[in-house]
């Protein structure tokens, strides 16, 4: 099968994807949630105190999910919202 990666949205974690994440792996697809900079907290804990997201630029998020994404062994299919 092939490789899925699942990128979040703006203001929220990878745990949005929580409920898709073993729907497509009982599917057989390898699953990927890469978090952007600064929100590898809990959506609680980033509510609370939302300094490590301040500053974090859609330039910066996109190198990241850049080099997240081309270390995969293989071409992934990308979903976001």
């Amino acid at each position: 099968m092939s490789t899925i990666v699942l990128v979040h949205g703006l203001w929220v974690t990878p745990r949005s994807w929580e409920h898709w994440v073993p729907y497509l792996e009982a599917q057989g697809h390898t699953v990927v949630t890469p978090t952007y900079p600064g929100f590898e907290g809990e959506v609680e804990a980033l509510r609370a105190d939302p300094a490590p997201i301040a500053a974090v630029t859609v330039p910066e998020t996109v190198a990241h999910l850049e080099k997240v994404i081309g270390a995969l062994p293989e071409k992934p299919i990308i979903m976001g919202h």
